[in-house]
C-alpha cells in the first residue's frame, strides 16, 4: 500500500472518528458528516438516503413506530417530534427502546410533557425500568422558541451534540415548520460544514402532519389563564421530585436540565465521549504525520 493511500485512510478515519468512538456504523452518504472540508464539494442532495448495511431490526421498528401515528397527532401542545439516538444511528439492538425528542408550543412545556407521558403510559407504550424493548423513551423536551441548543453545548468541542443534531429524523409536525431544527442550529457547520441543514438520514419512516380533533379541542380549552395555571400547578407539584432526583444524580454523568423552556432527563455522557474523541483524534493525527 502506498504512503498516500495510508494517509488517505487515516484522514478519512480522523474525519469520521465520532462513529469509531461510539461504535456506530458510518452512514452511506458519509460526506455530510465529515468534521472538515477536504474538498470544495458541490453537494447534490440525494432523493433517497440509505445505508450500506441496514440494521436487520430497522424494518420491524419502523413499522411499529408508524403504527402509532395517531398518538403523535393526539398529544396536546406538541409542535414536533423527532426520532433520535440508537434508531437514527443504525445501531438498534433487540432490547432497544425508541427515543423521542419533543418540541412543544411556547409556554406549554409541562402540560405537553404531562399529557404525552400520560398517553404513552395508558397505552402501555412508555419505557420503564422493567420494559424497554420497543417502548418510547420521553426524556427530552424543549419549547418551539428555544430550538437553538447552543446554550447547552459543552464549553469546548461538543462532538456528541453536533452529530446527535445531524442524525435527528422528523416523525411528526403539527404543521409544516418555517424553519427546521437544523436551521436553528447553524453552528453545526463549525464541525460538519458539509451538512445541508436539512434532514439527511433516511430510515424509511413517514413524517406525519396536523392534529386530531381531540388535540385541537384540548388546546382551545386550555389556553391563557387556565393554561398558565396548569403549568404552574404541574411545576409546583413536581418540585420535590425534581430536587430529589437532581441531588441524587448530579455526580453520575447526568446532564439534567429543568427550566421553563427545556426538560432534559436522559443520561448525559458527552464529557466522557468528547474526551475520548480528542484522545483518539490526537492519536490519529500523530500516525498521519508519521507518513
Amino acid at each position: 500500500m502506498y504512503q498516500e493511500d495510508i494517509k488517505e485512510i487515516l484522514l478519512y478515519k480522523e474525519y469520521l472518528l465520532f462513529y469509531e468512538v461510539m461504535k456506530y456504523p458510518i452512514p452511506k452518504y458519509w460526506q455530510y458528516f465529515l468534521c472538515e472540508k477536504k474538498y470544495n464539494w458541490k453537494i447534490n442532495f440525494p432523493s433517497d438516503i440509505s445505508r450500506d448495511r441496514q440494521n436487520p431490526l430497522l424494518g420491524e421498528y419502523t413499522k411499529y413506530i408508524q403504527k402509532y401515528n395517531w398518538i403523535y397527532k393526539s398529544i396536546p401542545f406538541i409542535q414536533s417530534i423527532y426520532l433520535c439516538n440508537s434508531i437514527t444511528f443504525n445501531k438498534l439492538k433487540s432490547d432497544s427502546d425508541i427515543d423521542l425528542f419533543i418540541i412543544t408550543k411556547k409556554k406549554s412545556l409541562r402540560r405537553a410533557r404531562f399529557r404525552s407521558v400520560l398517553l404513552f403510559f395508558i397505552f402501555w407504550l412508555k419505557r420503564s425500568l422493567s420494559k424497554k424493548s420497543k417502548k418510547f423513551c420521553l426524556t427530552f423536551y424543549i419549547t418551539e422558541d428555544s430550538q437553538n441548543l447552543y446554550d447547552i453545548s459543552l464549553p469546548q468541542t461538543d462532538i456528541y451534540l453536533i452529530y446527535w443534531l445531524a442524525h435527528l429524523v422528523p416523525l411528526y409536525h403539527n404543521h409544516h415548520p418555517n424553519k427546521s431544527i437544523y436551521e436553528y442550529n447553524t453552528r453545526i457547520h463549525t464541525l460538519l460544514p458539509n451538512h445541508p441543514l436539512r434532514h439527511c438520514i433516511h430510515i424509511w419512516t413517514n413524517i406525519f402532519y396536523w392534529s386530531t380533533k381531540f388535540k385541537t379541542f384540548i388546546e382551545k380549552r386550555s389556553w391563557w389563564i387556565i393554561g398558565n395555571l396548569v403549568e404552574y400547578l404541574i411545576k409546583t407539584l413536581r418540585l420535590p421530585i425534581v430536587i430529589f432526583k437532581t441531588k441524587k444524580l448530579k455526580d453520575a454523568w447526568w446532564g439534567i436540565i429543568i427550566n421553563n423552556t427545556m426538560l432534559k432527563f436522559h443520561l448525559d455522557k458527552r464529557k466522557k465521549i468528547s474526551l475520548l474523541y480528542k484522545t483518539l483524534k490526537n492519536k490519529f493525527s500523530s500516525n498521519k504525520n508519521k507518513w
